[in-house]
């Protein structure tokens, strides 16, 4: 299968020209595995039970001879594997001698903190429309917080409408590209039963009814791109408050939960807290719930929820892939009168905010929350941008404009 190049391709390439090591961590089938091996000189997989007994039996050895830098993929298999790496770093701080691979936040008993300085993490989302599709974006986001609204001007996207749409209901995760929209969302569903049975060994849970985990992250499923309160969720799911927060709290260790926490700033008051609920792939959702291209059609409700979803997922993949220091948030006045689906505060001060919009052709009106943020905030605000599904991208107010999502990620 030919590789498709990602974002943090030459990031990770970049960090280990400095940092003894990285830990490419995300959830299963992002493509971890493809793309550390691009990198690495020698790779042990401790998937494979050969393997992982020679490496058990004498890590540092196991290590020693082998072409740097190693990829040690799964490593979590072996969580003594980490001390074993901060050992070898702590006698040579050298670049580029490992790199880390596994399933996201799932070796707790690893003591991640020991390994700061030495081994420095890096997040692999599922793909990005330019991703997908073996393109690289149009703008560079980096260029928002410093240029404003010029950096996307006049700029169009190199996808359709139903191309950027998609997205709704097409998975990133790399196995699943070009699937028949059915099998497609078959091969979904399969994957969040795999995800919720299998990977919850690697968190040494001692949770045991896989069916009700199950019912809960579907019913979580069908509040992504909202500020549902939890109640409702534990509702829908018929489990108690207790048990829905741990399940809440499995799946954010999972990697499949990726909430959005509410955006404050001190110019601002009586903001909410409530985070946004997103999935780490908004077609997860969407196959969870049988929504398909056709009948998103007649539940536009339904539909914006997931492409705001897919809005803040991609831009969050870009940025985190870019290693921009972004600092995610949504922001909702307590009285509801304002709302914008995403907001980032960058390392110099600035502010850049999203709106994501299924219009073609938005208008000032669709931009009200984001001018009356400009307001609020003076030159602190960087940029404004209403995303949509369109084909160029134009200004409509002072650092206010539109821009196709397929120009930005």
């Amino acid at each position: 299968m030919q590789y498709l190049r990602r974002h943090l391709d030459s990031r990770l390439s970049q960090l280990l020209t400095v940092h003894p090591a990285c830990l490419v961590e995300g959830v299963r089938g992002a493509g971890k595995t493809s793309t550390a091996e691009r990198l690495a000189k020698a790779t042990l997989r401790l998937d494979h039970p050969p393997t992982l007994a020679v490496v058990a039996h004498d890590e540092e050895a196991a290590f020693a001879s082998l072409p740097r830098p190693v990829l040690i993929d799964e490593w979590q298999r072996l969580p003594s594997v980490w001390d074993t790496v901060r050992r070898m770093i702590d006698a040579d701080r050298s670049p580029g001698q490992f790199i880390l691979s596994g399933s996201s936040r799932s070796a707790v008993t690893a003591d991640i903190h020991a390994g700061a300085g030495r081994i420095l993490p890096a997040r692999l989302r599922p793909m990005t429309l330019s991703e997908r599709h073996g393109k690289a974006p149009t703008a560079a986001l980096a260029a928002l917080g410093k240029q404003g609204v010029d950096a996307v001007r006049g700029l169009r996207s190199p996808f359709t409408t139903t191309e950027q749409l998609a997205a709704t209901v097409e998975s990133g995760l790399p196995g699943y590209l070009g699937m028949d929209s059915a099998d497609h969302q078959d091969a979904l569903r399969a994957y969040l039963d795999l995800a919720v049975a299998s990977d919850l060994v690697d968190l040494s849970s001692p949770l045991r009814n896989i069916s009700k985990l199950r019912n809960y992250l579907r019913a979580y499923g069908a509040t992504v791109g909202t500020t549902a309160e939890h109640a409702t969720i534990h509702n829908a799911a018929g489990v108690s408050k207790a048990t829905g927060e741990t399940y809440h709290d499995l799946l954010g260790r999972l990697g499949l939960i990726e909430e959005l926490p509410g955006w404050s700033h001190n110019r601002l008051k009586r903001l909410t807290r409530r985070p946004k609920r997103h999935l780490v792939d908004p077609a997860l959702a969407a196959a969870d719930h049988y929504d398909t291209a056709v009948s998103l059609l007649e539940q536009r409700e339904r539909l914006g929820e997931l492409f705001e979803s897919v809005v803040v997922c991609q831009i969050r993949a870009t940025v985190d892939a870019s290693g921009l220091g972004w600092r995610f948030g949504h922001m909702r006045a307590a009285g509801g009168e304002h709302e914008i689906n995403l907001v980032a505060d960058l390392p110099d001060g600035g502010v850049v905010a999203f709106e994501a919009k299924l219009s073609e052709a938005p208008d000032s009106d669709d931009a009200r929350h984001l001018a009356a943020l400009r307001d609020r905030l003076g030159d602190v605000f960087r940029a404004g941008i209403v995303v949509n599904p369109g084909t160029t991208s134009f200004q409509i107010d002072d650092r206010i404009a539109v821009a196709p999502l397929g120009v930005l990620v």
